[in-house]
């Protein structure tokens, strides 16, 4: 089809289309230019899922614990209280969106929508990056804990092929489809849920009921910096940042919004359900572990905190089942960041909006999988794998870049909401679903200021030196496709919200076998 004559511009024929009370989902897709392409089956259980493993409770625990402690002594666990209330208010602003624009890949779509194709380019572009960093971290750190289990002397390079080998895991189970995917998932929450938090309440119980066996109460307020240069309160501010990227993805289940039975009225709920319950646990199991520390010059050496805590109150067998359990819950955290990111670049690419969106837009018609952007997704993470065997200083990046770019997303979303609230863009909400309604615009602003503090410590904190500059320069590969071929697209209508509706044969236009 010829694209229109006029390029769509942020405005009233760009924001969502009217809704008709008691239309159903796919109705509801099809308003927004969209045919109904992915597989939706995935329901209230499987989308609380999705979130819980997102974030993972117990993936943070074991990926922070080391970091903060050894930043900060044992105060670094009230840091995660610094986390609650920003996370709480972001959820609170997705939970409000996600109600009415149900759309795959949420960082684009909300503020393309809102704001226009070229802020949806950067806010998306920028949210990929997110994904991509926290999903390659995670590889890494599953790695690393198979090794111990195992046993093994890991060196750099074995390391990260297996972590590539876990990745590429992940990547088939989603290419293979939805289901099986959140099938796996669902296993992997249960056991998170249950062993978990059972391993975790008989630590507390061996080591509190033993005189001498825990650190005092006492402990936890008395903290001494990592780093005898570094003044105490700037040591206990960086130790922040694993609880910070503890809690971050809880608006993940939007990105499967296209994917979701009753997505408005599910989706919001079950952000609600999985941070509340991702809160108590985390806070349960930092505050376990740090007080069940029996031996703390063994951590200062320990690539596995978490296991050596546990090896030190229930004896080292328990400790590698503990690991071996644990190793099944960040698999299924890895599992749900492959799910959430590929249909995020899956959106960019159905409105032409990347490179070889042709390619990465294709459902497999069988299982109804975006299985090339799964299976891009895979590919970038493993190349962002092999760069550490250039440079080891790599992965001193993929985490705080993963925090920095959710938080910058997170800022941009805010921003564009705070204008298209102001100039009425907001769809009016429908009834029995999530709204913030008042609140909207105290909520925005308040979460505006909140992300920008944190992204200025992740830019500023001395422990996160060089993130902002490898950051920005990533950052400058997107802008630099924007400027020299996408926003000429998106000017021509080649382009942008308006591109599928006009071009409804985009999403047939390649055929991939895939099993």
């Amino acid at each position: 089809m010829t694209a229109s004559a006029t390029p769509p511009g942020p405005g009233p024929d760009l924001a969502p289309p009217p809704r008709m009370i008691g239309e159903d989902e796919d109705a509801r897709l099809a308003e927004f230019g969209y045919e109904q392409r992915l597989d939706r089956s995935v329901g209230k259980i499987a989308s609380f899922a999705i979130g819980f493993s997102t974030i993972s409770a117990t993936t943070a625990v074991f990926l922070g614990f080391g970091a903060g402690y050894l930043n900060a002594g044992s105060p670094f666990i009230w840091t995660l209280f610094l986390a609650i209330p920003v996370f709480l208010v972001w959820t609170l602003i997705a939970a409000d969106v996600a109600a009415k624009i149900p759309l795959a890949g949420y960082a684009y779509q909300w503020t393309s929508r809102l704001n226009g194709s070229s802020f949806g380019w950067f806010t998306g572009f920028i949210a990929l990056l997110g994904w991509i960093c926290g999903m390659t971290s995670l590889g890494y750190v599953f790695a690393g804990y198979f090794g111990s289990v195992m046993g093994w002397e890991l060196t750099q390079t074995t390391q990260i092929l297996i972590a590539i080998g876990v990745v590429a895991v992940c990547v088939l189970i989603n290419a293979y489809g939805v289901r099986l995917a959140t099938f796996i998932n669902n296993i992997g929450v249960a056991l998170e849920l249950v062993v978990t938090i059972v391993v975790t309440a008989l630590v507390a119980i061996v080591a509190f009921s033993v005189p001498g066996n825990a650190q005092p109460l006492s402990s936890l307020f008395e903290g001494v910096a990592g780093d005898d240069a570094t003044p105490y309160i700037v040591a206990w501010f960086a130790a922040a940042l694993g609880p910070f990227f503890g809690l971050v993805g809880v608006e993940a289940v939007a990105d499967v919004a296209e994917e979701t039975k009753s997505a408005r009225r599910v989706i919001p709920r079950t952000m609600f359900y999985a941070f509340a319950a991702s809160c108590v646990i985390e806070f349960f199991m930092y505050l376990v572990y740090v007080l069940a520390i029996r031996d703390p010059a063994a951590l200062e050496g320990s690539a596995a905190p978490i296991e050596e805590i546990i090896s030190q109150q229930l004896g080292p067998v328990v400790a590698r089942i503990v690991i071996a359990v644990a190793l099944t819950n960040i698999l299924v955290c890895l599992l749900a960041n492959v799910l959430v990111g590929t249909r995020l670049l899956y959106s960019l690419s159905r409105d032409n909006m990347m490179p070889f969106s042709k390619q990465l837009r294709h459902i497999a018609p069988r299982r109804k999988s975006p299985s090339a952007a799964v299976i891009t997704l895979g590919v970038l993470s493993a190349l962002l794998l092999l760069s550490a065997l250039v440079s080891f200083q790599a992965f001193n990046y993929f985490l705080g870049i993963a925090s920095l770019a959710f938080f910058t997303t997170y800022a941009l979303q805010t921003i564009g909401l705070l204008i298209a609230a102001s100039k009425g863009r907001i769809p009016a909400p429908e009834p029995g679903t999530f709204d913030l309604g008042r609140a909207r615009i105290p909520v925005l602003v308040l979460g505006l200021v909140m992300f920008l503090v944190v992204e200025a410590a992740l830019l500023l904190l001395p422990a996160f030196a060089g993130n902002g500059a490898v950051f920005a320069g990533i950052v400058a590969v997107g802008a630099a496709w924007w400027l020299l071929v996408l926003r000429k697209r998106i000017a021509s209508g080649e382009a942008g919200p308006h591109y599928a509706k006009e071009h409804p044969d985009a999403g047939a236009e390649v055929t991939i076998r895939t099993p």
